[in-house]
């Protein structure tokens, strides 16, 4: 009965959990991955659309070069108008490729039992596609940046391996191009180079092949820090003092336990998160057992993910001197890989530390921000594949046991933080839609744009007015013109259509002093052909256009969705409203053909029961 359990009771386990995390997590990029430009894309996408091709692509933006990123937004921007199309699904594949790499060495580790597979199955599709991730996997920009970057560097550690299994050195070319694809993606790109060749060196390639990885990254140094535009914006950003970089590295590798479980304790990480966890299953328990170890310990949960990070970084460190000094240790593909995560997510955390040292002196709370967890996650992803590896060597098992408990309970304590994140996804996809229906009915709304270091008004409005100028982005469709025009064309009913509205809330447009009205609303019927072949808009008495409607949001109950249903819910805005006017919600067709009137707007919320 033991071996039984073993061999297909876990293994169900951990394959099950790892479909429901990638399904899950795949449902919510397709449902809410943001179409808008958003964030620090105010300022990146000035840049872009101000300067000619190739001298745009070339520029800095935050200290990174991300010129491979940059290719694609501008394919995106000549072809497909900023739509965020190309950015999503191309770092969607990336990301989903990333945890398939680890699925398929893992898979086909057979040295390990089906259950220690299924885990390292779960670990890595959890650690790539969990939705703690979910800042970057749902901004569209960003994703692309950090999952071509992971990709990048799985491909290199398997080339590196590949290189010390056939004994030839041309493999390390190949994972020299991934390095150079990694470091013209992201900042922390830069961090692969020494992963590979302290991989080499724990593979004992010979000693001579090293000139490869480290001419090669002598040269993107040059062109990175010297040669490309913007050089002294990249060079300026780093900061010298050891033990504050070693505290803050050990912080910043700890992050996935911050924000998993440990940051829930009182004073909490994030409140917003943790306030959403009682709502949420199994949220209440994850938030009671990380107060209890606060308790129980006297340890902050500050220090207690120190304490995590110093304790991970030591355990990776014996097992790497394993590899590197003791000549029989000969690791796997899995273990290559596993090593590759683990050594680039080291030296990234080295990167940082220096980069953003200043930065976590002002921000403390930032070293655990959520933009920066997925390198830690592939630390502690590539670390627990090698302790797998480590308990089957030692045979011990105590270690046995304790090992399958911690992955047992991994995707429970994982569990609520999807729930969480999803509800997030679902907000700020809806605050997204807003920010375009708001634009393109010819108002704003501060809190709707961002505000601080990553943009700041003067940059949205020059970016919004590019937007506007070129037809791209929110203005690709041309229906935002006619928003202040008279509708000349007949407006009748169909059976085939309905849906209901009300106003939110009204305020004054501090740029213009127009009063305006936000509305919120839901299709009941005929929302595929609307979404297909028109707009939602709003007609005033006088057959005025006096503003449009975005869809924004999915009618239910729960964000964490099994499927990617229409959203039917849409908000909307209207020009110079009145308390006492009338306005028709229409759907008008971008062909020719009457309007359809969909219902009224009614002047204030419903009364609810």
């Amino acid at each position: 009965m033991p071996a039984i359990v073993s061999k297909y009771l876990l293994a169900s386990w951990f394959l099950g959990w790892s479909i429901f995390f990638a399904w899950t997590s795949i449902c919510a990029i397709l449902n809410f991955s943001l179409r808008q430009p958003t964030s620090d894309e105010f300022v990146i996408y000035h840049t872009f659309l101000s300067l000619p091709f190739p001298t745009n692509v070339l520029q800095p933006g935050s200290g990174h070069r991300p010129i491979f990123p940059n290719l694609l937004i501008e394919a995106e921007n000549r072809w497909f108008a900023a739509d965020h199309s190309l950015q999503f699904v191309f770092g969607l594949f990336c990301a989903a490729w990333t945890a398939l790499v680890v699925a398929l060495c893992s898979w086909r580790e057979r040295t390990l039992s089906p259950a220690a597979r299924a885990a390292c199955i779960l670990l890595g599709t959890l650690c790539v596609l969990g939705l703690v991730n979910g800042r970057m996997l749902l901004h569209s920009y960003e994703s692309v940046h950090v999952y071509l970057l992971t990709l990048a560097v799985a491909l290199a550690g398997i080339a590196t391996f590949e290189a010390w299994q056939r004994q030839r050195w041309h493999w390390l070319l190949w994972a020299c191009a991934a390095c150079t694809v990694a470091m013209f993606c992201f900042g922390s790109g830069v961090a692969s180079f020494p992963a590979v060749i302290v991989l080499a060196f724990a593979l004992r390639l010979p000693a001579r092949w090293y000139a490869i990885p480290t001419a090669t990254l002598a040269i993107c140094l040059f062109l990175y820090l010297f040669a490309l535009p913007g050089d002294q914006g990249v060079r300026s950003v780093l900061a010298f003092r050891p033990l504050d970089s070693i505290l803050v590295a050990a912080d910043w590798i700890s992050s996935p336990w911050a924000r998993l479980w440990l940051g829930h304790a009182p004073p909490p990480l994030e409140d917003s998160f943790t306030n959403a966890m009682p709502y949420v299953r199994l949220g209440p328990q994850v938030v009671a057992s990380a107060t209890w170890l606060q308790d129980v310990s006297g340890l902050s949960w500050r220090m207690l993910t120190r304490i995590t990070g110093f304790l991970g970084i030591a355990l990776f460190l014996l097992v790497l001197g394993r590899f590197a000094f003791v000549r029989a240790a000969r690791p796997t593909r899995l273990q290559a890989l596993a090593l590759m995560f683990c050594l680039f997510a080291l030296a990234t955390a080295a990167v940082i530390s220096l980069g953003r040292l200043d930065y976590f002196g002002k921000y403390p709370e930032q070293v655990w921000a959520d933009r920066y967890v997925v390198w830690p996650n592939l630390f502690w992803c590539g670390l627990a594949i090698l302790l797998v590896f480590e308990v089957r060597r030692l045979q011990r098992k105590v270690l046995a046991a304790a090992g399958a408990a911690m992955l047992i309970v991994f995707p429970i304590v994982a569990l609520p933080t999807q729930y969480a994140y999803a509800g997030w996804a679902a907000i700020v996809y809806r605050m997204s839609q807003q920010a375009a229906a708001i634009t393109r009915s010819g108002l704003f709304e501060p809190n709707l744009f961002p505000n601080g270091d990553d943009a700041k008004p003067d940059d949205v409005q020059r970016s919004l007015a590019l937007f506007r100028q070129r037809h791209l982005a929110m203005f690709a469709d041309a229906m935002f013109e006619r928003v202040g025009g008279v509708w000349s064309g007949p407006a009748e009913r169909s059976d085939r259509f309905a849906a209901e509205a009300h106003v939110y809330n009204t305020f004054d447009d501090p740029l213009s002093g127009i009063h305006a009205a936000h509305f919120e609303g839901e299709v009941i019927s005929g929302v595929a052909e609307i979404q297909r072949d028109g707009q939602l808009a709003v007609l005033d008495e006088d057959n005025r256009i006096a503003g449009l409607a975005e869809f924004s949001y999915v009618v239910g109950d729960s964000a964490l969705l099994y499927d990617t249903p229409r959203k039917t819910g849409f908000d909307g805005y209207i020009r110079d409203y009145r308390d006492d006017g009338r306005y028709a919600l229409v759907f008008l067709p971008r062909a020719q053909g009457p309007a359809i009137l969909l219902g009224t707007v009614a002047p204030h919320l419903p009364t609810r029961e």
